[in-house]
Formats: structure tokens, C-alpha cells, sequence
């Protein structure tokens, strides 16, 4: 039936969202994926089934709660600067070039080695991490659900 007055979504921006985290450390810059029962991990191309929702803005410890017991608010959209997986060399050639998810801070271009294969973002510039090593900044928006 279609609506016949005024309807309150209770809209809120798309551009941050807390998650319930499962019983694990979630680092500030993480990558993080929901898991098959809807709570929130670091991303891992060893763990199966996670769909990736952003990049974590706090550090939570809920390693010795249950899950559910503490909430992360994680970025869904914009660009980051993230560690290029050993084996992956940089270069500007690939910028536009899709990035699979290693780690929850790693990203490699090519599927060789993954478990599961996570798209995380698009590469939009070759950049050096804030810890001083080889990275590339990667688009996440459209990947994120």
C-alpha cells in the first residue's frame, strides 16, 4: 500500500556505522568484514564468508567479551592508505587496478595466495604508509556494503 501522509525514516548519513564486533582486537585502520552471524572482524583472506563494510576508526578490544558486547564505528566510503602484501611492488601503472584484501591492512592486486578472495577498493594513487613502508591509497567506495 502506498503511503498516504508523511513517513519518518529516521535517515542518518551512510558515511560512518557502528558494528557490534565479534570477541576479537579491531585496530584504528583496519580493514573489517562482517562474519556469517553479523559481527564485526578484521579482515582476513583466511576466514571465509565476510563481506566487507569499511575501515575501522577506533581501536576495540572485545577479545575477552562476547560478541555484540562492544560496538566499532567504521568508515564505508573515501580513500585510505593501506600496506602493499609482500610480493606486491607499487607502481603508477596501477592505479584504477582492483585490490584484494591479505590482512586487515595488506592489499595485493592479484589473487595469488588468497584463501578467499576479498575486493576491498581501487587503487587511486601510490602513496608510503604512516609506518613508513610501500603502500598505494585505495578507493573503497562501492565496495563496502
Amino acid at each position: 500500500m502506498a503511503l498516504s501522509k508523511s513517513f519518518e525514516t529516521y535517515e542518518r548519513p551512510g558515511l560512518v556505522v557502528s558494528y557490534k564486533a565479534s570477541n576479537v582486537k579491531i585496530y584504528k585502520g583496519a580493514n573489517v568484514g562482517v562474519n556469517s552471524l553479523g559481527f564485526l572482524v578484521p579482515m582476513s583472506h583466511a576466514t571465509a564468508s565476510l563481506k566487507y563494510v569499511g575501515v575501522a576508526n577506533d581501536t576495540v578490544d572485545n577479545s575477552l567479551g562476547a560478541a555484540g558486547d562492544k560496538s566499532v564505528n567504521v568508515t564505508k566510503t573515501g580513500s585510505f592508505v593501506l600496506k602493499a602484501a609482500s610480493g606486491f611492488a607499487p607502481a603508477q601503472g596501477d592505479i584504477g587496478k582492483e585490490v584484494y584484501g591479505l590482512t586487515d591492512w595488506e592489499v595485493q592486486t592479484s589473487t595469488v595466495g588468497l584463501t578467499n578472495q576479498y575486493k576491498v577498493g581501487t587503487i587511486v594513487a601510490v602513496e608510503t604508509t604512516s609506518t613508513g613502508v610501500s603502500g598505494v591509497r585505495v578507493r573503497i567506495d562501492n565496495y563496502s556494503v
